[in-house]
C-alpha cells in the first residue's frame, strides 16, 4: 500500500455518493501544487474518496483541507490519450475553519 499525504484546494463542491454495496461516501477533488515545481507549472489532481459523510457541508469549492490517505496510481486511455489518474481512500481529514467560528 503506497500511504499519501496531501494538502490542497478542492476543485469542486464534495458529493455524496452510493457504492456498490449501497454505503454511502463522499467524493471530492483535490489540486496540489508541487512546491519544488516551477512557478507555471499545473497542479496535480486527485480523487478523493471517503466513507464519512458528515463533513460534506464543510468541503465546498475552494476549500483548503489536509489528508492522509491509501494513493492509488493508474493509467487511463481515453480517445487515444493517455491520462494518469489519482485516487486517494482517505484515513484522516482535516478541514481548517476559515474564520474560526465554523
Amino acid at each position: 500500500m503506497q500511504t499519501i499525504i496531501l494538502s490542497g484546494n478542492l476543485a469542486a463542491d464534495c458529493e455524496i455518493v452510493k457504492g456498490k454495496d449501497e454505503a454511502e461516501f463522499i467524493r471530492f477533488t483535490v489540486a496540489a501544487n508541487d512546491p519544488l515545481a516551477d512557478k507555471d507549472e499545473k497542479p496535480t489532481y486527485y480523487s478523493c474518496r471517503m466513507r464519512k459523510t458528515g463533513v460534506s457541508e464543510r468541503l465546498k469549492k475552494g476549500r483548503y483541507v489536509s489528508l492522509v490517505g491509501a494513493l492509488r496510481v493508474w493509467e487511463n486511455i481515453k480517445d487515444g490519450k493517455s491520462y494518469i489518474n489519482h485516487d486517494v481512500w482517505i484515513y484522516n481529514l482535516d478541514v481548517p475553519s476559515l474564520s474560526g467560528g465554523e
